[in-house]
């Protein structure tokens, strides 16, 4: 079955909610899982607060699916400014592949539709932030002509990680 891409409604809230899940744990959660990780997946992934970015229309969530299996999804914020690149706003805020069906050119497809969507709301650039340490993502980016643009740092229960701003598009 072939894969099918397309704009998150509200009935997929929850599976949104689930996959990410899943997908931050497998990274971020290398030695196992501890309270501060089930306390912050727990809360910030919810089907409630994916149903408030789907209804958001300063958001867009690009779904990836086979059959009715949902397999990635890319969440763009069209108003989200780059900290470290003045005047430029449009960040990819989540870009999830479920890790099974990883290099199968979900995530290429995920970024070609979100460029699109960019493009049709005159954003020729585009940004988002990445831990220092997924190698494999930031191998992915790159590929995909995202180039470093500084870093800023994302705490998690006072721990300090350190994530690359990675930009995409034509310099001004």
């Amino acid at each position: 079955m072939d894969l099918r891409y397309g704009l998150a409604g509200p009935a997929d809230a929850a599976n949104l909610a689930a996959l990410s899940i899943e997908v931050w744990l497998h990274t971020y959660a290398r030695d196992g899982i501890r309270q501060a990780f089930s306390d912050y997946v727990l809360r910030e992934f919810t089907a409630e607060r994916f149903a408030a970015h789907i209804a958001d229309p300063r958001q867009a969530i690009v779904t990836c699916r086979r059959g009715p299996y949902l397999l990635g999804y890319l969440r763009l914020d069209f108003d989200a400014a780059c900290p470290t690149v003045p005047g430029l706003t449009g960040e990819i805020a989540t870009l999830y592949v479920r890790s099974r069906h990883a290099r199968q050119g979900i995530g290429t497809g995920l970024i070609a539709q979100a460029s699109d969507l960019c493009r049709q709301r005159g954003l020729e650039r585009v940004w988002l932030a990445v831990n220092h340490e997924n190698t494999p993502a930031l191998r992915f980016y790159e590929a995909q002509g995202f180039r470093r643009h500084g870093s800023r740092d994302f705490e998690l229960e006072g721990e300090r990680h350190e994530n690359f701003i990675l930009v995409r598009g034509e310099e001004e």
